[in-house]
C-alpha cells in the first residue's frame, strides 16, 4: 500500500443532538460530537455515561450462584479450612488472584494460592489442579478468571470430594452447560438456572440477571470479595480502597469495555494507583517511569511488564510483586519483570519480522479476509502479541499458532473492532476443526476480539479456508484501503487545555469507549525532527495564521520525515493527552495518521 492511501471516515452522529449538547452542557462542538457519536441522546444519558462514582457499584448479590459461593466461603473461614486459590497467568488472572488473596488474608483465611505456569500447567483449572490442592490438604479449590468450561476438572473434583468454586467471565459453552460444582459466578452464563437470551421462556421471563455482563475476571473476583466482606462485618469502603488498584490493572489490561461500573472502578483505581502505598506497585511504577496512572500507562507500560514474565517464565513472580510488602524485595522483583519485558520485546520483534515476511510471501492479501499462520519456533507466550502486530500491519483478523510436539498447534487470535472473531471461530466448519477434550468439549474460547484455541497442525489449511469463507459471507467485498474512523473534526483554536479538560470528563477510555480521534486540516509544520535513529518523528505545528504551536508525537513514522519539512502544510488525525517533561506539563498530540494537506 502506498503512503497516504488511508481513508479518513467521520463516525456517524446526530448533529441535532450534538448541537443540543454543545449548548446545554457548554462544551466545545468537538466534545459534543463525541458524546452524540457514543449514541447518547439526552443530558441524563450523558450524566450517566460520565459518572464514575465508586460508591455506585452494582449489587454483587445479584451475581449468579453468589449465595452458595458465599455460604461455602463462610464455612471455610469459620472452620479454618484450607482454601486453594487458582488463577491465570495473564494480567487479569494475576490481579484477580491478588484481589482474592489480599481480601482473604484480611479475613484470616487458611490460604494457598497459585497462578499457573503457561508451559507446565497450561490455561484453566485442570485435573492436576485438583491433585495439587488435595496434596496440599486443601478443602476448597477457588478459581479466578478461568473454569467456565472445566467440566472434566469439576467432575474429578467431585469424585475426589474436593469442593470447587468457579469465578470467571469468559463465555460458556454454546449449550449453556456449566461445570458441576458449588457455584459458578459468571454474569455471562446463559442456562436454565440463570436464563438469558437462549433460555428465557414464559416461566422465567421476569428473571433479573446481573445488569452488567462485561466485568473482567478481576472485577468478578472483586465483587465476590466485597459481598463476603459485607457479610463478615468488614468496612466495605476500606476493602474497596485495598483492592481497587488490582481491579484497574486487570480490567484495562484485559481490554474489558470501559463502560458502566468498569469505568468507575478503573477511574478510582487509577487515582489510587497514582498514590499507591503498596511497595510492589510502587516499584513497578518506578521501573516503568510512570507517575500518574491512566488507562494508557496501564495498557502500554504496566500491563506488559506484568504479562511478560508469564509469557516467558513463571507468572508467579508477577503475583509475588503485586502482593509484596517489603520494599527491597519488591525492587528486586520489579527488576525481574522489567528484564523479562526487555527479553520479550527482543523475541517478539524477531518473531513479528518473520511473521510479516511469511504473510507477504505466502498470502494473496487482496483476496484474504483472515490470516492463519503458524511456526514451530514461535514461543507460545508470544503468539497473541504477534497476532496483534499482524492485525495492525495488515488490517485483517489474524490467528497465530505455535506448533507443539504432540501434533497440535496452540493458537491465539486478535481481531478488528468491527469483526467478532469468536463468532467466526464458532461457525460450523471452523468449530469442527478444533481439538476436543476427553468430555467432548472444544478447546477454544475467548471474546469478540481475542481468543485462544488448540487444533491439529494438519487442520490449519482447512481452518484458513473455513474462516475466510465465513468472513466473505459476513463482510462481502474486500478492500485493501485502511479506514481510519475519527470522532470529530476540530479547528486549531479548539486544540487547547480547556477543551482537553472537557474531554477528560468522558474518560477513562478503552474498549467500548475508545480514545477519541480528532482530525484537523491545514496545519503548518513549524519544526520537524526524527528521534531514535530515525524511527520516530516529532513535530511542532501551528495554525498558518497563528504563531502559537503545539507538539506532535508521530511514533514509528520517522520514514515520513522527507514529506513533512518545516513550512509544509499537513492534515492530521490524532489523539490528545498531557505530557510531562522535566516537571512541566503540556498538551500534546499523538498521531494516528498524517498526510500532506490536500485542498
Amino acid at each position: 500500500m502506498q503512503e497516504f492511501e488511508n481513508v479518513w471516515k467521520l463516525k456517524k452522529f446526530d448533529r441535532q443532538v450534538s448541537a443540543q449538547f454543545a449548548e446545554e452542557l457548554s462544551v466545545a462542538t468537538p466534545i459534543a460530537n463525541i458524546l452524540a457519536g457514543r449514541g447518547l441522546k439526552s443530558i441524563k444519558e450523558v450524566e450517566k455515561f460520565c459518572k464514575t462514582d465508586i460508591n455506585a457499584l452494582r449489587n454483587p448479590f445479584l451475581l449468579p450462584d453468589i449465595r452458595p459461593v458465599l455460604d461455602r466461603l463462610h464455612k471455610a473461614l469459620d472452620n479454618n479450612e484450607k482454601i486453594f486459590v487458582w488463577g491465570d497467568y495473564d494480567v487479569d488472572g494475576i490481579t484477580a488472584t491478588s484481589v482474592v488473596v489480599t481480601a482473604l488474608r484480611k479475613m484470616k483465611a487458611n490460604l494457598l494460592y497459585k497462578v499457573p505456569h503457561r508451559m507446565e500447567d497450561g490455561y484453566d483449572i485442570k485435573v492436576h489442579s485438583v491433585d495439587q490442592a488435595i496434596e496440599a490438604k486443601a478443602d476448597l479449590l477457588f478459581s479466578v478468571d478461568c473454569g467456565i468450561v472445566a467440566f472434566e476438572t469439576a467432575e474429578y473434583a467431585k469424585q475426589k470430594k474436593l469442593d470447587l468454586i468457579i469465578t470467571d467471565h469468559h463465555h460458556p459453552s454454546e449449550d449453556g452447560k456449566i461445570p458441576d460444582c458449588i457455584g459458578v459466578v459468571n454474569p455471562n452464563r446463559d442456562d436454565p438456572n440463570y436464563p438469558g437470551h437462549l433460555f428465557t421462556n414464559e416461566s422465567n421471563k421476569d428473571f433479573k440477571r446481573y445488569p452488567f455482563d462485561a466485568l473482567a475476571g478481576v472485577g468478578i473476583a472483586f465483587k465476590v470479595m466485597l459481598a463476603l466482606a459485607k457479610e463478615r462485618g468488614f468496612d466495605v469502603r476500606e476493602m474497596i480502597d485495598e483492592l481497587v488498584e488490582y481491579v484497574a490493572l486487570g480490567t484495562v489490561a484485559d481490554v474489558a469495555p470501559m463502560l458502566d461500573e468498569n469505568k468507575a472502578m478503573v477511574a478510582y483505581g487509577c487515582q489510587r494507583l497514582s498514590n499507591t502505598r503498596k511497595p510492589g506497585i510502587q516499584q513497578l511504577l518506578k521501573i516503568a517511569g510512570v507517575k500518574e496512572v491512566d488507562t494508557f500507562s496501564i495498557g502500554f507500560q504496566l500491563g506488559p511488564r506484568i504479562n511478560a514474565i508469564g509469557r516467558l517464565a513463571d507468572a508467579g513472580t508477577a503475583l509475588d510483586l503485586l502482593l509484596e510488602t517489603s520494599e527491597s524485595r519488591a525492587e528486586k522483583l520489579a527488576k525481574e519483570l522489567d528484564n523479562a519485558n526487555r527479553k520479550r520485546q527482543l523475541q517478539q520483534e524477531k518473531a513479528v519480522e518473520d511473521a510479516i515476511a511469511y504473510v507477504e510471501q505466502n498470502f494473496d492479501l487482496a483476496n484474504t479476509y483472515i490470516l492463519v499462520v503458524g511456526h514451530k519456533e514461535w514461543h507460545p507466550g508470544l503468539i497473541g502479541l504477534i497476532a496483534g502486530k499482524l492485525v495492525e500491519k495488515f488490517n485483517k483478523p489474524t490467528l497465530v499458532c505455535s506448533f507443539k510436539e504432540d501434533g497440535y498447534a496452540k493458537g491465539s487470535c486478535r481481531s478488528l473492532r468491527d469483526f467478532n472473531i469468536l463468532n467466526a471461530l464458532k461457525s460450523e466448519k471452523a468449530w469442527a476443526l478444533f481439538k476436543k477434550r476427553a468430555d467432548g468439549s472444544t478447546v477454544c474460547g475467548g471474546h469478540a476480539f481475542a481468543a485462544g484455541f488448540e487444533l491439529p497442525i494438519d487442520n490449519i489449511p482447512a481452518m484458513s479456508e473455513a474462516l475466510n469463507e465465513y468472513a466473505a459471507n459476513i463482510l462481502g467485498q474486500l478492500s485493501e484501503v485502511k479506514v481510519v474512523d475519527f470522532d470529530s473534526r476540530i479547528e486549531p483554536g479548539d486544540i487547547n487545555e480547556k477543551v482537553f479538560g472537557q474531554l477528560v470528563k468522558l474518560s477513562p477510555f478503552g474498549s467500548g469507549n475508545e480514545t477519541p480521534i480528532f482530525v484537523c486540516t491545514k496545519l503548518k509544520v513549524v519544526e520537524a525532527k526524527t528521534l531514535t535513529s530515525g524511527k520516530h518523528l516529532k513535530l511542532k505545528v501551528s495554525d498558518p495564521d497563528s504563531k502559537q504551536w503545539i507538539n506532535v508525537n508521530a511514533w514509528r513514522k520517522g520514514h515520513l520525515a522527507d514529506y513533512f519539512k518545516e513550512g509544509s502544510l499537513i492534515d492530521l488525525a490524532f489523539t490528545m493527552s498531557i505530557d510531562e517533561w522535566q516537571g512541566r506539563k503540556s498538551l500534546t498530540l499523538t498521531t494516528v495518521d498524517i498526510k500532506p494537506h490536500s485542498k
